[in-house]
C-alpha cells in the first residue's frame, strides 16, 4: 500500500469520525461531512485496488484526495471561537499587519495577490521539477508529504473554528487587480473559513523542500514562491499570521520525518 493511500485513510476516517462529535453542527453539514468522507475513502480504496499506473496514482488520485479532504473537512465547522480568534488576531496587530500592508506600493501587492493564486499550480510544477531534476525522484514520497502536511492543517479545523481576518474588514487591504480574481475564486471554491495552520503556506514550502537537490535555479524559485504565497496570505488578509507560522512548523516537521 502507497504512503499516501494509508494516510488518506486514516484521513477520512478522522473526519468521519469527527463529524459525529463536532459540537452544534447543523444536521445537514454533518450529513455532507459524513457524504464527504465516504467519498474520499472510496476514491482511496478504488485507486488501492488499481494496479499502479503513473497517470493515476501521480497525477489524478492525490490532488483529488487533497481537494476532498479539504471540503470535506470544512463542513466540519459549526460556528467561530472568538477567543481562538482573538488569539490569533493579537499576533497579527503586534507584528502591524494591517498598516504594512496599507503602505505597500502597488506592485508588491499585486505580486503578493498573484502568488496567493499562485499556490494551485506551484504544486505540480514543483512536482515537475521534482521528477526531472532532483537526484532520487520518488512520487510516492512527493505526494505523501504533501497530503500528510494538508491532511494535519485540514485536521485541526474541528477544534479551531475561526473566520479569515478579512471577514472583518470593511475593504480590502490594498489595491490590487489580481484580488478580484482571487476572491471569485474562493467565493466558488473556497470552505469560507479560516484553516489553521494554513494549507497554503504549508502546502507552498512542502513543495519547496521537496525540490531541494534539483539545480539551484530551480530550487530558489520555488523557495521564492513559497514565502510569496505565505506572505501573500498573511498581507492580503486571507489568513493571520499565526496561521502561516503554524503551517511552515508542520512543513517542515512532516518533510523531516518523511
Amino acid at each position: 500500500m502507497l504512503d499516501w493511500v494509508r494516510a488518506s485513510f486514516v484521513f477520512f476516517a478522522y473526519v468521519l469520525v469527527a463529524a459525529s462529535f463536532v459540537r452544534g453542527l447543523p444536521l445537514g453539514r454533518r450529513l455532507r461531512a459524513t457524504a464527504g468522507a465516504a467519498a474520499g475513502l472510496i476514491v482511496t480504496a478504488a485507486a488501492q485496488a488499481q494496479p499502479h499506473h503513473a497517470v493515476l496514482h501521480d497525477w489524478i488520485v492525490p490532488p483529488a484526495l487533497l481537494l476532498l479532504g479539504y471540503w470535506a473537512s470544512g463542513l466540519l465547522f459549526a460556528a467561530p471561537m472568538p477567543r481562538a480568534e482573538r488569539t490569533l488576531a493579537e499576533l497579527d496587530r503586534a507584528l502591524d499587519i494591517d498598516r504594512t500592508a496599507a503602505r505597500m506600493p502597488r506592485s508588491l501587492a499585486e505580486l503578493l495577490e498573484i502568488a496567493y493564486g499562485g499556490v494551485y499550480p506551484l504544486i505540480p510544477i514543483a512536482f515537475v521539477i521534482h521528477l526531472l531534476a532532483t537526484p532520487e525522484p520518488d512520487p510516492e514520497r512527493f505526494w505523501t508529504t504533501i497530503l500528510v502536511t494538508d491532511y494535519i492543517c485540514f485536521g485541526f479545523l474541528p477544534w479551531v473554528q475561526t473566520r479569515p481576518p478579512r471577514a472583518f474588514r470593511a475593504g480590502d487591504p490594498w489595491f490590487a487587480r489580481f484580488r478580484r480574481m482571487n476572491l471569485r475564486i474562493l467565493g466558488k471554491t473556497s470552505i469560507q473559513v479560516n484553516t489553521f495552520p494554513s494549507g497554503h503556506a504549508a502546502e507552498a514550502l512542502a513543495a519547496a523542500l521537496l525540490v531541494i537537490g534539483a539545480p539551484l535555479p530551480w530550487v530558489a524559485a520555488v523557495a521564492i514562491g513559497a514565502v510569496l504565497v505565505s506572505a501573500g496570505a498573511v498581507f492580503g488578509r486571507y489568513h493571520y499570521a499565526a496561521d502561516a507560522i503554524a503551517g511552515w512548523i508542520v512543513a517542515v516537521t512532516v518533510w523531516a520525518a518523511l
